[in-house]
């Protein structure tokens, strides 16, 4: 049983011969269909003649493959070269030849173990034999089969008769039972006369690797009987006359067929004559009456095509279901038949009354899968022969054909209704447009008036209705279908699957008609949901007609989506070459601009360079630079460039309006940000100077404010010849060149300040706790100093101030609350009882001697005691004096000028005099040396060590020993070389 068990079974029923011959006609070796005989049953008993060992080789193997694969015992009587050779056949295969032979479900045997086992055959006890291995078999296998080679008849004494008879007998043996045999007979050893004989007994043959029907055989009851010469004359005669009736049968069917096929496949013949052609072919064929094509919508019958003059036929009304033969024809699979309907019962049936057919053939015709309605013929006289298979095949031939053209022409009509459906949604340039076009063309052309176009809204994150028809709108309750909780379309728009609602109608608020929506996903962009009130709901057809509708939907809106993404592109492109273009421009500007700034020696060139650069390098119009009267409010023009045209004479803002007023300037300086209006004609803040500026051409104004740190230089103004020009990139850059011009101002100013030979003077009282020396003096209870600031390689500032009357640990204590870190004690000591403490410390940008040295001055005193503070700053003659008060009151609002007056400097100014002895000093040397000189290190006793020092500078005490002795060495050169002075 072990190899039942690995082996496939194919069917359960009983081994039959047409299962022999099954393994036989699949073999690609074998040819010629095998038909069942007429006038008696053909035993399981077959012979094989064979011309060589090859052709008994590729006859056995698959005979014997088919039965290790059905779990039958395989049971082979052959000479030793035959086995062999059908052994290495075997293993060729995938069967298991090696465990078949291990568990006796393939044997072989000799015929000294089978036919001569006493030494001489004996017809009755092989019979006996083989009895009792069927019986055996059958126990343990599905079923026997046999392969028995029988040449050992040409070298024994039995007589040919006397086997033949022995046949005979087997085939009473094998009759019934689940035992097949294959007799085996070499042509090139049997006589003539013994392989006649051979023919004769067997229904069927294998020769010349053909399957063949035997029509010389004769059952052995007759061969061996007593009138066997009358008999195989009739035989003869009347196996002439039947095969001279098939030839002629077989050439009408095969001329039916030919114009049948010949119909179907003319492309011009329209459906209506193909129809008509197909019935007047089967009625003759059938030789009845009529025959007609009808259509079944569930209670009717209406004729869609009729052949032979029946009134009914004629008159084209519909007709009761219940008053038609074909009322059981659409309950079959196979076709009625009625041969004699008086004596089948059915003179009382209102369709015999209707129709009055005696003799009827129908069966149904589907479009698809779905049924479409009944193709039947019909007779008013009854027949003397039943319907035969070949005349009912007609009838299913008839409607096959009959479905398929009805298919074919459904679907050319869709595939016309698609393509006119896809070519105006073509011409549609937006989403909505596509979705209104299809839900059009849904109701209109592609009969699916129950649709809804879905799209995906990015910003609300669900679906919603773009287009649907009236009747979706009516019955379809799209917004519950769509919930994102328990929404099914919602589900399938995520999942990007088909799915199904079955009995829809019974949703809240659905049209009760409906039975079945079926939803597509568009890919990202939404469904396509159409729903039926066809009471199956949508038949495959129809299903793949649904879905090919939305796949065209869906490559339109894909297109329509590329496109716009296309355009956008292009759109964007456009604007970033238009950018690309504006920023070259600009960038060239700016880069003469820079140049000249950095050339630049005063403010006036500054303002005089940037004007004329700005005025013929881009679409400005007009720049001019305005100064701000710190008195009176008002911004005046002082350097400008461009087509001036006379709109700057008399110029005058009053700055002091500020919002209030309509030009950019006044705003511009009050609010400290660039202010615009890219389109003089419409911006209702021009109307003040709006006519002046169109009649010169001006279209478009910015004003920037020439800010640094909290001093504002003026204001710079630009005109363009064109509205618009004043966009987000053009302020962007235009502000930051606003802020590099400022800084080249201050950089003049400081620059100014540091060289001149004159020096202006300002004194301020300051009592505001913004200010680190009040916060000391105050918190700490004593007085406080500068004592100088020494700057540092890294860009920040060193400061050492000196504090009397309080301990050091209190000002230490206060570091968290002033702009400062690395707050440190340097010296500490005792003068006429007052306690007076050294200290450095690294001052944050924010600290008022970084904020002097950033607008230009230098901070020369510094006082602080009773919670008041002195302060006293230097700036060049002509500095901005106006600006750097403004700047002070504003960073410090609880000052106040106390004196302004000049100081001249001599003919060395302090300035020439420090770069003279500094020139050749590193920046790190003169660090090292101011930071020791400010630190103590040159006193006695020295309060801070080398170690010290070089650890609050950042680097090790070698390298400070190395910078200290640098600078010194330089300085002393400086005051005592001649040459170097």
């Amino acid at each position: 049983m072990s190899l039942i068990e690995r082996v496939s079974r194919e069917e359960d029923d009983v081994l039959t011969l047409e299962r022999g011959l099954d393994a036989l006609r699949s073999s690609p070796s074998f040819r010629g269909p095998v038909e069942s005989l007429d006038g008696h049953e053909a035993n399981e008993h077959m012979a094989l003649i064979y011309e060589n060992r090859a052709e008994q080789v590729a006859a056995t193997v698959p005979y014997l493959e088919q039965g290790l694969r059905r779990g039958e015992r395989c049971m082979c009587l052959l000479e030793t070269e035959s086995k062999d050779a059908v052994l290495a056949g075997l293993r060729r295969t995938d069967v298991d030849v090696d465990a078949a032979l291990d568990t006796g479900a393939l044997t072989f045997h000799t015929v000294e173990e089978t036919y001569l086992r006493d030494g001489q055959f004996d017809p009755d006890e092989m019979l006996e034999f083989y009895a009792d291995v069927i019986d055996e078999a059958t126990r343990e296998y599905e079923a026997l089969r046999l392969a028995a080679s029988v040449g050992w008849l040409l070298e024994e004494a039995t007589s040919t008769a006397d086997f033949m008879a022995y046949e005979s007998k087997v085939n009473d043996l094998f009759h019934g039972e689940d035992c097949i045999a294959l007799c085996q007979y070499d042509r090139s050893r049997f006589p003539p006369e013994v392989l006649g004989t051979v023919i004769q007994t067997h229904p069927h043959l294998v020769y010349d690797s053909t399957v063949c029907h035997n029509v010389y055989y004769t059952p052995p009851e007759e061969f061996f009987g007593p009138d066997q010469p009358d008999r195989e004359i009739d035989r003869m005669l009347r196996t002439l006359t039947e095969r001279a009736e098939a030839k002629v049968a077989l050439q009408e069917r095969e001329r039916y067929l030919r114009e049948q096929n010949e119909v179907v496949a003319d492309p011009d013949r329209p459906f209506e004559r193909k129809v008509q052609r197909l019935l007047e072919l089967g009625q003759e064929r059938l030789g009845l009456d009529c025959a007609a094509l009808t259509r079944w919508d569930g209670d009717e019958l209406a004729t869609v095509a009729a052949v032979g003059g029946h009134e009914r036929f004629d008159d084209g009304d519909p007709t009761p279901v219940e008053e038609t033969y074909c009322r059981k024809v659409l309950s079959r699979e196979a076709p009625l038949t009625v041969e004699h309907a008086a004596r089948q019962g059915w003179d009382d049936d209102p369709a015999y009354d209707v129709w009055g057919h005696e003799s009827y053939v129908g069966t149904t015709v589907t479009l698809g899968s779905e049924l479409y309605g009944t193709v039947c013929f019909a007779s008013g006289s009854p027949r003397t022969e039943p319907f035969t298979d070949h005349e009912r095949t007609v009838v299913e031939l008839t409607s096959q054909w009959i479905g398929y053209e009805l298919e074919r022409e459904h679907r050319e009509a869709q595939l016309a209704a698609l393509n006119e459906m896809a070519r105006d949604l073509l011409r549609m340039e937006g989403h909505e447009d596509v979705a209104e076009a299809a839900v059009d063309h849904a109701e209109s052309t592609l009969k699916l008036p129950v649709s809804t176009v879905l799209g995906y809204d990015h910003d609300e994150g669900g679906l919603r209705a773009i287009a649907e028809t009236d009747d979706a709108a009516d019955g379809m309750p799209t917004e519950s279908l769509c919930d994102p909780e328990t929404g099914p379309f919602w589900e399938t728009f995520v999942a990007n699957e088909v799915r199904t609602v079955d009995d829809v109608g019974e949703l809240p608020g659905a049209n009760d008609d409906l039975t079945e929506a079926v939803a597509i996903p568009l890919g990202a962009h939404g469904l396509f949901v159409t729903a039926t009130i066809d009471r199956d709901g949508f038949g495959s057809a129809e299903r793949d007609f649904v879905e090919a509708t939305a796949a065209t939907l869906e490559t339109v809106t894909a297109r329509v989506e590329r496109e716009r993404q296309l355009q956008e592109r292009e759109q964007t492109l456009e604007t970033q070459n238009e950018t690309l273009e504006r920023l070259d421009r600009v960038n060239d500007i700016i880069r003469s601009i820079d140049q000249a700034l950095v050339q630049a020696s005063t403010r006036t060139e500054i303002e005089s360079v940037v004007c004329e650069r700005l005025a013929t390098g881009g679409p400005y119009e007009l720049a001019w630079v305005g100064d701000v009267d710190r008195v009176t409010g008002a911004v005046r023009p002082r350097e400008s460039a461009g087509a001036e045209k006379g709109s700057l004479d008399g110029l005058t803002v009053d700055a002091d309006e500020g919002e209030e007023s309509d030009h950019p300037a006044a705003r511009a300086v009050d609010r400290r940000e660039p202010q615009f209006a890219n389109d003089v004609l419409s911006d209702e803040r021009c109307a003040s100077w709006r006519q002046a500026a169109l009649n010169r051409g001006y279209h478009a104004a910015i004003s920037l404010p020439l800010v640094y740190q909290d001093t504002c230089y003026g204001v710079l103004t630009l005109y363009g010849d064109s509205p618009g020009v004043f966009d987000e990139l053009e302020r962007s850059v235009l502000g930051e060149l606003s802020e590099t011009i400022a800084h080249a101002i201050n950089a003049v100013e400081s620059k100014k300040a540091l060289v001149s030979e004159e020096a202006a003077v300002l004194e301020f009282a300051v009592d505001d706790d913004a200010l680190p020396l009040v916060t000391i003096a105050d918190e700490a209870d004593c007085s406080a100093s500068l004592d100088t600031v020494v700057p540092r390689s890294d860009g920040r500032l060193r400061g050492y101030f000196t504090t009397t009357g309080s301990p050091a640990d209190d000002v230490l204590a206060l570091e968290p609350r002033l702009p400062v870190t690395d707050l440190d004690l340097v010296s500490a000591q005792t003068d006429d009882g007052e306690q007076r403490c050294h200290f450095e410390a690294t001052l944050e940008a924010e600290s008022l001697a970084g904020t002097v040295l950033e607008h230009g001055g230098r901070l020369r005193e510094g006082t602080a005691a009773d919670g008041e503070a002195t302060v006293v700053v230097e700036l060049a003659a002509d500095a901005a004096v106006r600006e750097f008060v403004e700047m002070f009151r504003t960073r410090y609002p609880g000052s106040e000028l106390l004196a302004r007056y000049s100081d001249e400097r001599g003919c060395r100014t302090t300035a020439e005099f420090h770069g003279t002895m500094t020139d050749e000093l590193t920046p790190r040397q003169l660090e090292a040396i101011q930071t020791a000189y400010f630190s103590g290190f040159f006193e006695r006793p020295r309060p801070r060590t080398g170690k010290e020092i070089a650890e609050t500078m950042d680097i090790s005490q070698p390298t400070f020993n190395g910078h200290l002795r640098s600078a010194q060495r330089k300085l002393c050169r400086r005051l005592f070389d001649a040459d170097a002075v």
